[in-house]
């Protein structure tokens, strides 16, 4: 079987997802569906532009807005937020790494950058 053919497969079966640990507990992402990364965007939308995800998510330094993102790609809600935020900066920035990295970076950006330029139409009264 090809490549892409055994990407396919496994995220039908649901063996495509990633294993992480924060704060001395495993958790398990599995590729977002768009209501979670409209979620974990929600958090992280408010950064700079940079090259890389790495470059956002440690440009914001904030754990409480890492943690919410990262509890959304993880439960699909902020409910695992206050735990998350007990682990390091490293093992946020790591998870959430291999949470946007089960989506393409283009895909990514493109959806961070339509949050921004919704937020600031909703902010510009005309």
């Amino acid at each position: 079987m090809n490549k892409g053919a055994k990407i396919v497969a496994d995220a039908l079966l649901g063996r495509d997802f990633r294993t992480v640990v924060v704060a001395g507990k495993a958790y398990t992402i599995y590729p977002p569906t768009i209501e979670r990364m409209a979620g974990a965007i929600s958090h992280l939308s408010g950064v700079r532009d940079a090259q890389t995800i790495r470059d956002v998510l440690l440009s914001l330094g904030d754990m409480g807005k890492l943690s919410k993102a990262l509890s959304w790609f993880i439960a699909g809600d902020e409910s695992l937020s206050d735990e998350l935020a007990k682990g390091t900066l490293d093992e946020v920035d790591d998870a959430l790494n291999a949470a946007t990295g089960m989506v393409s970076i283009e895909d990514f950006r493109k959806a961070v950058s339509l949050a921004k330029s919704v937020s600031l139409l909703a902010a510009k009264p005309r």
